[in-house]
């Protein structure tokens, strides 16, 4: 059978984020976000359902599953009591863990560098991802902090920060052109990428902006790595089993959620809300670079 996702999978990306740009400039902030908590809750949650068979598939001796089951439990803990003794440290640690998770999704395959460039270009890249998304919907952002963390942030901050990581990635960008022939970019591709990508960051709201990014631009293309890892194949049998294996932990995240935003109220829910992303993140993070290692 034909190999159904070995597509050129960015010329779709950019095509859907185009057409999400056109959705955001023609309806309201309640359609955009009804389409972005869908999308977050669907594909979004899927992305990291089977995090746990992946570290089964790598660790094959049930005493090497167990070590890595217990150390994915105790980072989720951690998470947890991090944010309950340090609010805004928690906040800035899931901005940076985000942002380079990110940044590795996207670029890791366009360049072949040792260890300590690689890390540093996946985090500066993901921080510009964040720092526009940021910088174009601070009101709401600025809301959100404040809940969490009772602090916030200056659109001069974000602004400066950007002007930094801006500067950082055309440096890193031109050192790597003329020092490594390991680099496999297309640069018009890549800014018309983040043009249309801050368009709608500018035109859509906090929510919407992010599901675009966290959905079509992440969570697609490392559903598609991790059919391909457990697999061995893209094909439509491997597809189905995939989401058939993520099916019970994608109904338990809908059934708990939707009972936590029912029966908390919205400044409650929203703290949750952030600790259950906070606390899946560290670890798929880590089970994604024990997956790729």
């Amino acid at each position: 059978m034909k190999d159904i996702l070995k597509v050129d999978y960015q010329d779709f990306m950019i095509i859907i984020t185009f057409f999400l740009f056109w959705v955001s400039t023609q309806f309201g902030q309640v359609i955009e976000d009804t389409i972005a908590y869908f999308f977050v809750l669907s594909l979004g949650i899927i992305h990291g359902a089977n995090d746990l068979s992946i570290l089964q598939k790598k660790n094959v001796k049930k005493i090497s599953f167990g070590r890595s089951l217990t150390f994915y439990l105790v980072i989720i803990i951690f998470c947890i009591a991090s944010y309950l003794v340090a609010p805004l440290l928690s906040i800035l640690s899931f901005i940076l863990l985000s942002a380079y998770h990110f940044g590795e999704q996207h670029l890791e395959k366009k360049f072949d560098l040792d260890n300590k460039w690689k890390g540093l270009l996946y985090l500066v890249y993901g921080l510009f991802i964040f720092f526009m998304l940021f910088y174009e919907n601070i009101t709401d952002t600025n809301i959100i902090l404040s809940h969490l963390t009772n602090t916030t942030i200056s659109g001069k901050f974000i602004r400066n920060g950007l002007i930094i990581l801006s500067l950082g990635i055309v440096v890193s960008f031109t050192f790597l052109h003329f020092t490594t022939n390991k680099l496999n970019l297309n640069y018009f591709k890549e800014l018309l990428y983040l043009l249309v990508l801050y368009l709608v960051f500018k035109t859509g709201s906090l929510i919407f902006g992010f599901a675009v990014y966290f959905v079509f631009w992440h969570s697609i293309p490392s559903i598609s790595d991790q059919i391909q890892y457990l697999f061995g194949t893209q094909n439509t049998t491997s597809v189905k089993k995939y989401f058939k294996s993520a099916l019970i932990y994608w109904g338990l995240s809908i059934t708990g959620l939707l009972a936590g935003y029912y029966l908390l109220d919205s400044a409650l829910f929203n703290t949750v809300l952030f600790l259950i992303l906070f606390a899946v993140t560290a670890p798929h993070t880590w089970v994604m670079k024990q997956m790729k290692s």
